[in-house]
């Protein structure tokens, strides 16, 4: 059961929220693993991500291989980072996060190493990260490890995001863009999606609102604040309230 569903309004307050947030394609704008393989990989990266998409293998084995073939000194890898872009509004929506006393951490079935460096050059190390570990060998060789899977992952992840959340508790809201947030977005209290999350959301019914930036999180979040939302009852209906008011108003605009 939903811990929306769990816990109504405490003294006029709502209980402890965490925003779990995606990395590749969600708050960077890009994939940051493509990319890398793409500028540093042999062709037969490409194959690797055929076998993954048709399901032979899952993300862990996937990443595992793929990481395996990449070729450059750690320099070059660093100034290619350098040139990865994420969404503009992400410090900002962080920042109000802060403010109102709600964590943001990132979830990623991507490379550490990267989501770590791109955060840090936005002024964000602080973030927690939880995401699949680089590490250079002695030969020179890129390699992962994978503190954050889970023998029983359905997906065979890297980082297995239910299990995330679940160890987090609270309430939880996932923002995400992709096949590796599916099963995440189960077991979160309420999604914001878009591209291949947007569909699945709507194919199987799950709670959520789309979005395009963090800005229009930052703005449902500014709404959920307003004095004249019903404190009582059902957060998930609350939550769907406030979503279609701020359409309303968008599209009145």
């Amino acid at each position: 059961m939903s811990v929306f569903h769990q816990h109504g309004a405490l003294d006029g307050r709502r209980p402890p929220c965490t925003v779990f947030c995606d990395f590749d394609g969600t708050i960077a704008e890009t994939d940051v693993t493509d990319s890398l393989l793409g500028s540093f990989a042999p062709p037969q990266w490409l194959d690797i991500e055929q076998d993954w998409k048709r399901g032979l293998i899952g993300s862990l084995e996937c990443m595992r291989r793929q990481v395996g073939l990449l070729r450059c000194p750690q320099e070059q890898l660093d100034a290619h980072l350098e040139g990865i872009a994420i969404d503009p509004t992400f410090p900002a929506f962080v920042a109000a996060c802060e403010a109102r006393g709600t964590e943001v951490v990132v979830v990623s079935d991507g490379i550490d190493y990267a989501i770590r460096s791109i955060l840090a050059r936005h002024g964000l190390p602080h973030l927690t990260v939880f995401a699949n570990h680089l590490r250079l060998e002695p030969d020179g060789r890129y390699a992962l490890s994978f503190p954050h899977a889970a023998p029983d992952c359905a997906q065979r992840s890297g980082t297995c995001k239910c299990r995330v959340l679940a160890r987090r508790g609270g309430l939880s809201l996932l923002v995400g863009d992709g096949r590796s947030d599916f099963c995440a977005a189960a077991d979160a209290d309420f999604v914001f999606a878009k591209d291949a999350l947007l569909a699945h959301c709507r194919a199987h019914g799950l709670p959520h609102l789309p979005y395009t930036r963090f800005s229009d999180v930052a703005s449902f979040l500014d709404a959920m604040d307003d004095p004249r939302l019903d404190r009582d009852g059902d957060i998930i209906t609350q939550l769907k309230n406030t979503g279609d008011r701020l359409t309303c108003m968008t599209t009145a605009s």
